[in-house]
């Protein structure tokens, strides 16, 4: 007897990294990928990518600003998008179930696209902060067997409004397990990491976080050392070549610290493919990603981001963030001395950095989501009923 299919359907690099650990955690299913945005690199080795597929010039962001949509139209995004519902309502029978990962967009992808049954993995929104419209809540009714939200509130919110959801745990937990990688710096001294994200924006961001860390390297005695976590698709050549000041030597290793940094401050590390590693090790992190910070802050560590106007004036992606994390994020101006100023009261503050850790772990909560999140997709591919049991609250 064949196994059970599933596709998965998700949008976004850290999308793409939640949905490999849900999928890391089944068994008993085959298990193919249709990546959205992007190319879907974190499904190596997981699950085989499928279907039409392409980068945009905005990596996903496309609320954030008007431009990032014309660009991406540009691109050729609407033509993207009809070629993949077209493709998703000519396989659509070819699957037992459907699973939909990370904001609204691939629950109206794979709606449009006759997806059925379909299960929603939320990791955008919460009742903390921009609770799902009564649009959103519509269309997960009307296209949705179940929604699995990032925590409890959110999910009462949405059952009262007639959407089967649960909070079973946050799979962005999960997979955070330290793995022993050499990152290139001593086991006594203390650390910062830097997470400049995973799309586009990456290779414009670092060299701003670089000017930051390099006044704060100087201020400081002894320097804390400074760790990149930077995503499988990154290319090193080019972002090594994109920071003045600075010249890249590589390492030779194909993980943790596959290459360094060398400029006006201790050297900087680039790590890739040990992720857990780089935030397990750091005491700070700063930067402007989207599910590392959340990962981070999580694990207990403060976060710094920076933006234009700072807290006074947040943008679309950094306002969400800002209030999903609460006081575990604090976006400071974008000026490399405001960013120096507030990552050393922190690196000398043990109390607040406490404090701040705290409301992190609090809002991510524990891991174990994505195992549970696995035994609901078994089920259901096979055909099978839920037991009360299965949309229980973590442990």
């Amino acid at each position: 007897m064949s196994r059970p299919r599933v596709l998965l359907v998700s949008n976004g690099a850290g999308e793409d990294a939640i949905a490999r650990e849900v999928a890391c955690r089944v068994q008993g299913l085959d298990l193919e990928a249709l990546p959205l945005v992007g190319q879907g690199v974190a499904y190596e080795g997981v699950a085989r990518r499928v279907g039409p597929r392409r980068s945009m010039p905005s990596g996903g962001l496309i609320p954030e600003a008007l431009g990032n949509l014309l660009r991406d139209l540009a691109g050729g995004l609407a033509a993207l998008v009809l070629h993949q519902i077209a493709w998703l309502r000519r396989e659509r029978r070819n699957y037992q179930l459907f699973v939909a990962v990370g904001d609204l967009w691939p629950v109206v992808v794979a709606g449009l696209g006759g997806a059925r049954p379909l299960v929603f993995i939320g990791t955008a929104k919460s009742d903390h902060h921009h609770r799902y419209s009564a649009l959103e809540a519509l269309v997960l009714r009307l296209f949705t067997v179940l929604a699995l939200v990032r925590d409890e509130p959110t999910a009462q919110s949405l059952r009262v409004r007639r959407v089967r959801s649960a909070w079973v745990g946050n799979a962005m937990m999960d997979g955070l397990e330290a793995t022993d990688a050499d990152l290139g710096v001593g086991p006594t001294e203390l650390c910062l990491a830097l997470l400049p994200g995973s799309r586009e924006g990456t290779y414009s961001a670092l060299p701003r976080m670089l000017e930051a860390y390099a006044l704060l390297a100087g201020q400081m005695d002894p320097a804390p050392r400074a760790l990149v976590g930077l995503a499988p698709s990154v290319d090193l050549e080019r972002l090594g070549g994109g920071c003045p000041g600075w010249t890249m030597v590589s390492t030779g290793r194909e993980r943790g610290a596959v290459a360094e940094l060398r400029g006006p401050a201790p050297p900087v590390m680039l790590v890739q493919r040990a992720f857990p590693d780089v935030l397990r090790r750091s005491t700070v992190a700063f930067g402007l990603a989207g599910t590392a910070h959340e990962q981070a802050a999580g694990l207990g560590l403060p976060v710094v981001a920076f933006e234009p106007g700072a807290e006074s004036r947040l943008g679309w992606y950094r306002g969400r963030q800002k209030g999903l994390l609460g006081e575990a994020l604090r976006v400071v101006e974008d000026d490399p001395a405001e960013v120096a100023a507030e990552l050393r009261r922190l690196l000398e503050d043990p109390a607040e950095r406490a404090r701040r850790g705290q409301v992190g772990r609090e809002r991510l909560g524990p891991a174990g989501g994505a195992g549970a999140m696995a035994r609901i997709l078994e089920r259901l591919a096979r055909g099978e009923a839920l037991r009360a049991g299965d949309l229980g609250p973590p442990g």
